[in-house]
């Protein structure tokens, strides 16, 4: 089922109020988005969907937790709010810069960095090769190319 499928598909059991749709507030710890405060996660069937929905204006929309909050932020800013003061409209307007990606590299999962630690070892060991060869800025230009592409 592709998305406008599924949001038609979420969209129907609200207007029915459907027992089996829900909506859930994550669990927050210290890193999660003020944005949750906003938004709940679209549930069916006890079933997490890549969907979540505007508290103030009901509105869906996709959510994947490798894709950050942004999308979530951008329309929360322009979401109507019951203020109509001028600075408030000012101050939530959206930036350009919010739309596109920023030039900072994400994180890399630790996961993966653990198998790059092991597969340079291997290297190292297999090939009778000096630990600094791998530790040498050349090494680390060549290491981000291939994290970088």
């Amino acid at each position: 089922m592709n998305i406008i499928e599924k949001k038609k598909q979420i969209v129907d059991l609200m207007e029915k109020n459907d027992e089996s749709l829900s909506f859930h507030k994550p669990k927050q710890h210290s890193k999660s988005s003020l944005m949750w405060n906003y938004f709940k996660i679209v549930v069916i069937n006890n079933v997490k969907q890549d969907m979540v929905c505007c508290d103030k204006c009901k509105q869906l929309f996709v959510y994947r937790s490798k894709d950050g909050t942004a999308t979530l932020a951008k329309h929360n800013r322009s979401c109507e709010s019951d203020s109509a003061d001028s600075n408030t409209k000012l101050f939530n307007q959206t930036q350009v810069t919010e739309y596109y990606s920023s030039s900072k590299s994400h994180g890399i999962p630790k996961k993966f960095k653990e198998k790059v630690k092991l597969a340079c070892t291997e290297f190292v060991a297999l090939d009778s090769r000096a630990f600094e060869l791998v530790s040498g800025d050349g090494f680390f230009k060549m290491a981000q190319s291939v994290f970088d592409a």
